[in-house]
C-alpha cells in the first residue's frame, strides 16, 4: 500500500510530474540527498549526532545550527551559490532550501534533476519527483527560502 503524499503536500495533487521514485529507506535524508549522498543523514546536531551511528554528517566548518544560513554555508562548500533563477538550465545543478513559514529555520532541501524536474527525499520515507520546488510547500516543510546553483560538471 502506498502512502498518500497528496494529503500532506496538497500541491502534489495537481503536479503532473509527481511520482514516487524509490522505496522507503532510513539510510539518508533530504539534505544528504540534495548534497548527493544516499548513505548518511546530514543535519546539524553537535558532536554526539556526528558520531552517534557513524553515518551522520555535518561539515565541521559550518555552524551547527538549523538556521537556513548554516545550510547555505554547507552547500557553498560544494560549490553552490544563491540564485533567483528557477528556469531549467542544463549547465547548472540546482537545489531549493525550505524554511518554516515566517522563520529562518531550515526544514528541507530538494534538488533539480538533469531533466529539469525536482526530487525530494521525505525523511526516512520515499524519494519523490515533483515538477517544481513549490509543489511541496505547506505545513510540513514550509516555503522555499532560496534556490542555489552550481555549474554542472
Amino acid at each position: 500500500m502506498s502512502f498518500d503524499y497528496t494529503a500532506i503536500f496538497p500541491g502534489l495533487a495537481t503536479d503532473k510530474d509527481f511520482k514516487i521514485t524509490s522505496p522507503e529507506t532510513p539510510d539518508y535524508n533530504c539534505i544528504a540527498w540534495a548534497y548527493h549522498y544516499n548513505d548518511r543523514w546530514m543535519w546539524p546536531g553537535g558532536v554526539s549526532e556526528k558520531t552517534l551511528d557513524g553515518f551522520h554528517f555535518w561539515p565541521d566548518d559550518v555552524s551547527d545550527s538549523t538556521d537556513v544560513q548554516s545550510f547555505i554555508d554547507a552547500f557553498r562548500l560544494k560549490g553552490y551559490s544563491v540564485c533567483n533563477d528557477l528556469d531549467f538550465n542544463p549547465q547548472y545543478r540546482k537545489i531549493a532550501l525550505y524554511v518554516k513559514k515566517g522563520t529562518t529555520i531550515c526544514t528541507h532541501a530538494a534538488r533539480e534533476l538533469s531533466n529539469g524536474l525536482w526530487s525530494s527525499k521525505l525523511g526516512s520515507g520515499h524519494d519523490i519527483q515533483h515538477g517544481t520546488p513549490y509543489s511541496i510547500e505547506g505545513q510540513v516543510y514550509g516555503v522555499v527560502y532560496c534556490l542555489m546553483r552550481k555549474p554542472y560538471k
